[in-house]
């Protein structure tokens, strides 16, 4: 067996090109598998911080609520006060009769 005939057609050259594209092709691949591992995990990262945030914002929302429920009351107590208090003093300045 003679050694041309396991040398392909364009000669050396060809295979180291061919080996050097394969690379190449196998270095893009691998970049982009890398990539897309890292932008997954940015997208899971970003994802978990809008559900805490999301958390956070519910939270204050209730606390908010809660709080307007408490105003809300006193306000209707106050009122009351007032109506008792303005009632009383009709009822002294009448004389003590309503």
């Amino acid at each position: 067996m003679d050694l041309a005939t396991l040398i392909p057609a364009g000669g050396l050259g060809a295979v180291s090109v061919g080996g050097t594209l394969l690379a190449v092709v196998v270095y893009l691949l691998n970049a982009n598998r890398v990539d897309r591992r890292e932008y997954q995990d940015a997208v899971d990262r970003a994802e978990a911080r809008a559900d805490a945030a999301e958390a956070r914002r519910a939270t204050a929302e209730a606390r908010v609520d809660g709080l307007q429920q408490a105003v809300d009351a006193e306000r209707a107590a106050r009122r009351t006060a007032e109506d008792r208090a303005a009632a009383a003093e009709r009822t002294q300045q009448n004389g003590g009769q309503p």
